[in-house]
C-alpha cells in the first residue's frame, strides 16, 4: 500500500466520524457531540501525526471498515478509548502505548462519555515500515515484515509502557502541530526517532555486544530509561548500577557498546536536547530551561550548549 491510501483511511476516518474541519490540519468536534480538536499532518514520507484531544458528551459508538493496509502507533495520554476490531476488544489505557498492524478490517470504537480523551499517533505507512524494519533487523539477522506480523489476520498490537523521554518528544511533536509556524520536516524528523526508538524496543534489535546476555541488555535499556526520567537529579553510577542489578564495570562497558555513548555523556545528551526544545518553544529563558534540566551552573549549562550546537542558548531565545 501507498503512502496516498494510508493518508485516504486518515481522511474517510475523519470524515465519518462527528467532527467538522476548520482548516487544512484541524478538525473541530460537533458540539451536538461534545467538544474538543483533532489536528493532523501529514509529512513528505507519508506519516500521518495525528493529535486528538476531546470529550463526548452522550456515547457515540462509531463503525469503521477499510480494505486497506495500516500500521500505527498510539500513545494513550488520558482517557482510554474502547475498540472492537475484527471481533477482537482492544482497549488502550491511559499510560501506554501500542503499535497496531491491520489489514481488511471492520472497527467500532466506543469512546469514553463526559472523560477528556487526548491521544497521539503515527500512522505509518507499510513500505516505511518494512524498510526501517529491513534495515534494523539485519544487524540480528531477523526477518520483519508486515505480512509475518499478521500473517493473515486483521489486527495484531504489541503493547508498551509510556517512558519519559518518549512523552517529552511527544509533547513537542504536539505543540508543533498546533502551531503556524510547524515545519513538516523537523517533524518527520521527530516522528521517524520516536518510531525507530519503539521497533527496537518491541522487536528486540539492539546489537548483542559481546559478552552480554539478553537479561543485560534489557537492564541497560531499564538503566537508560531510569536516566531519561531522572534527569533533574540523577543516580550515581554506582546507584544506577544497583537500580538495574548490574555492576558498574558491566553498566559502564554494555552502555557505551549497546548505545554508542558513556552513560553520563548520555545524560549531558538528553539534558541539552530537552533544554534545545525548552527555548525553541519559547517556553523558558535561559536559567529556567538550565534549572529545568538539572543544570544548577547557568555559566556551565551555555558552555556546554555552545559546545554542543555551536550557538549560545541566549541566542537561541532571539532567533525564535
Amino acid at each position: 500500500m501507498n503512502s496516498n491510501s494510508l493518508s485516504l483511511i486518515y481522511q474517510h476516518y475523519l470524515e465519518k466520524t462527528p467532527f467538522r474541519k476548520q482548516n487544512e490540519h484541524t478538525y473541530m468536534m460537533l458540539p451536538e457531540a461534545g467538544n474538543g480538536h483533532i489536528y493532523r499532518v501529514t509529512t513528505y514520507s507519508g506519516i500521518e501525526i495525528v493529535y486528538s484531544h476531546i470529550q463526548y458528551h452522550e456515547p457515540y459508538p462509531t463503525n469503521f471498515a477499510s480494505r486497506g493496509q495500516m500500521i500505527e502507533l498510539q500513545f494513550a495520554l488520558s482517557g482510554q478509548r474502547h475498540v472492537n476490531i475484527a471481533g477482537l476488544d482492544y482497549t488502550l489505557p491511559s499510560g501506554r502505548g501500542a503499535l497496531i498492524f491491520l489489514q481488511d478490517f471492520k472497527a467500532r470504537f466506543h469512546p469514553p462519555v463526559n472523560e477528556q480523551y487526548q491521544s497521539f499517533a503515527l500512522g505509518i505507512p507499510v513500505s516505511l515500515f518494512n524498510y526501517a524494519a529491513s534495515q534494523l533487523a539485519a544487524r540480528r539477522q531477523v526477518a520483519i515484515e508486515f505480512n509475518q506480523i499478521l500473517k493473515g489476520a486483521a489486527f495484531h498490537h504489541f503493547g508498551f509502557e509510556l517512558d519519559h523521554r518518549s512523552i517529552v518528544m511527544i509533547e513537542h511533536l504536539i505543540k508543533d502541530l498546533k502551531s503556524v509556524h510547524r515545519s513538516p520536516l523537523l517533524m518527520e524528523a521527530a516522528a521517524l526517532e520516536i518510531l525507530n526508538r519503539f521497533m527496537i524496543q518491541l522487536f528486540d534489535l539492539t546489537p548483542m555486544p559481546g559478552g552480554l546476555s539478553k537479561e543485560d541488555v534489557r537492564k541497560l535499556h531499564m538503566a537508560r530509561q531510569i536516566l531519561e526520567s531522572s534527569m533533574i537529579d540523577p543516580p550515581s553510577l554506582i546507584a544506577l548500577s544497583q537500580k538495574v542489578g548490574l555492576n558498574d564495570f558491566k553498566l559502564k562497558k554494555g552502555f557505551k557498546a549497546c548505545f554508542g555513548t558513556t552513560v553520563f555523556e548520555y545524560l549531558r545528551q538528553i539534558r541539552l536536547d530537552y533544554a534545545m526544545k525548552l527555548l525553541r518553544s519559547q517556553e523558558s529563558n535561559v536559567t529556567e530551561a538550565a534549572m529545568a534540566v538539572g543544570y544548577s551552573n547557568v555559566s556551565a549549562f551555555s558552555e556546554q550548549f555552545f559546545r554542543e550546537y555551536g550557538v549560545k542558548p541566549s541566542s537561541l531565545k532571539k532567533v525564535f
